[in-house]
């Protein structure tokens, strides 16, 4: 196509058509899957519920592996418009997670069965998982530097280094969390980060130069 030409009506039809269709699927995948558990749902429940074949849905995909990984994303797009980076005063972002992980455990399943296989360059998830890492990493680092700077987080700690064992801690703790339901998964988060927490009324926000 030539530069500047306009693409034609049908053309733009199709892919905002297809575009909607992927966007359906996903939501209904996180649904089902949140509803039924990763390991009870079936490519034909998806499909089903988003009232389509199972052709038709990894048409859009390709693969089930293809599905699933962008599952997980459309599940961090949703938390990322509900759960906002927190004030000082406030849970922390990523206990705010974890107690509604709790709420959602065949999410938290998919989450920790595909987490696993993607420790293989090849599985469809392994960007997935190293790109979310770099990102959440970076996020809790910049709350605890926050919080440092409000005067109620530990003054001495290495905000990358706590940020670190905190996914360390929470990925681990998912796990343990399927395993035996009675675990408290925020309640041992929020104990891990309290050991830093300071106490006391936070600091005026410090004025940026």
């Amino acid at each position: 196509m030539v530069a500047g030409a306009e693409v034609p009506a049908r053309r733009r039809g199709t892919y905002a058509k297809g575009r909607a269709a992927r966007e359906l699927i996903l939501q209904t995948a996180l649904e089902v899957i949140g509803r039924k558990g990763y390991t009870a749902t079936s490519l034909r429940d998806i499909a089903d519920e988003a009232g389509m074949t199972q052709a038709g849905l990894l048409h859009h995909f390709d693969t089930k592996e293809n599905l699933l990984a962008e599952v997980l994303r459309k599940r961090d797009e949703v938390d990322r418009q509900h759960f906002s980076p927190a004030d000082v005063n406030e849970l922390p972002l990523i206990i705010q997670l974890a107690h509604h992980n709790m709420e959602v455990p065949g999410l938290v399943q998919l989450y920790v069965s595909l987490q696993a296989a993607a420790v293989s360059p090849e599985h469809p998830c392994h960007d997935y998982f190293r790109d979310r890492d770099v990102v959440v990493h970076g996020r809790i680092t910049r709350d605890i530097e926050r919080r440092q700077k409000a005067g109620t987080f530990d003054p001495d700690a290495d905000p990358r280094l706590v940020a670190r064992w905190l996914l360390a801690l929470s990925d681990g703790l998912q796990a343990e969390w399927l395993i035996n339901p009675e675990l408290d998964l925020a309640g041992a988060l929020d104990a891990f980060w309290n050991s830093y927490a300071r106490t006391g009324p936070a600091a005026p926000p410090v004025a940026e130069a």
